[in-house]
């Protein structure tokens, strides 16, 4: 489970999602696209690693805050 794991776990996870949806959705949505795959190199790839590192930034203070 990634419920410990450093926020770079997090980050890690989210931007290969972000890149993989980004690469090859419009690849199968519009394959006549010629820059399709570019969504996925320098939007979610990236925007998805960044998401990523803030969900487990935030999971991680709150994890260690006192209820």
């Amino acid at each position: 489970m990634l419920r410990d794991h450093p926020p770079l776990a997090w980050a890690f996870l989210f931007g290969v999602s972000g890149f993989a949806l980004g690469f090859f959705g419009p690849m199968l949505l519009d394959p006549t696209s010629g820059n399709g795959p570019l969504l996925g190199i320098f939007i979610t790839g990236p925007g998805g690693f960044l998401g990523g590192l803030l969900y487990g930034v935030w999971r991680r203070r709150r994890d260690r805050t006192p209820r």
